[in-house]
């Protein structure tokens, strides 16, 4: 029998078709209804739109969309023999407002979506469904985000050549400050560690003497047997080059070398109802995309000890999202440390309307790699392509070679396929840009 489930509380919403065989699913499929023509929107416009335009695609992510098209936009200068250079402050800027913006990402993932559903589903007194934790440490990312790109969300600071904000010494001094007060309210709220220490392990028997959120969440991910559960290719992908993350293709523990080239859509199959979300594949193969697909390409120790124990588990995903939440906490500190505000914003680059060729972008975003694909000419834009990381996981395809998301769903209740789905942290407005 197949049942209709409209799934929201997550970035959007989505209609899941399960297929169930008694009280088990046996396959389900994937529904995006909603259509928004983003990239139609953008053609024929002078390519400097897209970075007005493209930040709206998502109120979560749009700094990685602002990213992603700059540097497709640099790109296609590259490839017209006009090769644009930024600075290392303008490189380590834009570096921070992405990492700062898939850490709120994070942290309202794991308050608004995480805790509550697993409440709802472990029936615990002990976990406390507590919203404003993730809100109040967003808003602290926020302020950091503010100061370089000017507000959040839907920023366009980013443009070829480097950035447009040119802060002070006093601007930097606050950005760390706020920074140093979202770890501690971190490490107090969330961890129960401080994140260095937190960093430091190596396995989950670490996790023993914590008394804290983090604690409360593993454990009952335990008692709900999402170790065992949730499992989906045990493939992943990373893309984006950053200094945060490695571009690798993972197969198990092992990686191998990526290249953007290979990734191609196709339609999804959705016999129920129309969808406006296209598949994503690399070598025509499906892949996991997103922190835990991060985390194993980075080869964190206490990731990949969950990787060997419970493989791509619903569990395994979960802490994936909480750890890379302190690796990047880490990592932003170095990045601050780093900035010489002497050296400038933005260089000057030749007037856009000299520019005819293509050009790629690609970003790590909060859930995986985004592509932006943009051919122009003499500065207007004639196609425009996007491919977001939801495609990757939540794609829709058939019983015999089921994505990710559909992978992972399997077996199980549907209440349990309810809370392994969201595990993936879907955005559907990205989705169906």
């Amino acid at each position: 029998m197949i049942t209709k489930t409209i799934l929201e509380q997550i970035e959007g919403e989505a209609s899941l078709y399960f297929d169930m065989k008694g009280n088990i699913v046996d396959f389900v499929t994937i529904a995006f209804p909603h259509f928004r023509g983003m990239e139609k929107m953008l053609e024929g416009k002078n390519a400097m739109d897209a970075l007005v335009i493209t930040p709206r695609v998502c109120g979560i992510c749009g700094h990685s969309h602002l990213l992603a098209s700059v540097r497709a936009i640099e790109d296609a200068y590259k490839n017209s023999d006009s090769v644009v250079e930024i600075t290392n402050k303008a490189a380590k800027v834009r570096e921070i407002t992405l990492v700062l913006e898939i850490i709120q990402n994070h942290l309202k993932w794991i308050y608004l979506v995480l805790v509550p559903h697993l409440k709802e589903l472990s029936k615990s007194e002990e976990l406390l469904n507590t919203p404003l934790k993730g809100a109040y440490g967003a808003s602290l990312a926020t302020k950091i985000l503010a100061i370089f790109a000017g507000q959040w969300p839907h920023s366009s600071y980013m443009v070829p050549g480097g950035i447009t904000s040119d802060f002070t010494y006093v601007d930097l001094t606050k950005a760390k400050s706020h920074l140093q007060k979202l770890t501690e309210y971190f490490e107090a709220e969330t961890l129960g560690v401080s994140v260095e220490e937190f960093l430091s392990f190596e396995s989950c028997k670490d996790f023993a003497p914590l008394e804290s959120d983090f604690a409360k969440i593993e454990q009952l991910l335990i008692d709900l047997e999402m170790h065992k559960k949730g499992h989906a290719k045990d493939t992943f992908l990373s893309i984006g080059i950053h200094e945060f993350s490695h571009a690798a293709k993972v197969k198990g523990t092992k990686l191998f070398k990526v290249a953007s080239r290979y990734v191609e859509t196709q339609d999804a199959y959705t016999p129920d109802e129309k969808s406006y979300a296209k598949n994503a594949l690399y070598k025509n193969q499906f892949y996991e995309t997103g922190p835990l697909a991060r985390c194993m390409a980075k080869e964190f120790k206490l990731i990949k000890n969950m990787h060997r124990r419970f493989k791509d588990s619903a569990y395994t995903r979960v802490m994936a999202r909480i750890y890379e939440t302190a690796h990047l906490l880490a990592f932003c500190k170095k990045l601050l440390d780093e900035i010489n505000i002497s050296e400038a914003s933005c260089r000057e680059t030749i007037p856009l309307k000299n520019i005819s060729g293509t050009g790629e972008g690609v970003v790590e975003a909060p859930r995986g790699p985004l592509i932006h694909r943009v051919q122009i000419k003499e500065g207007i834009i004639k196609s425009y392509e996007i491919i977001t990381p939801t495609q990757y996981n939540i794609a829709s395809a058939t019983k015999e070679n089921p994505s990710p998301a559909q992978q992972a769903m399997l077996h199980c209740s549907q209440a349990d396929a309810k809370f392994i789905f969201r595990t993936f942290d879907v955005c559907s407005v990205c989705t169906t840009h």
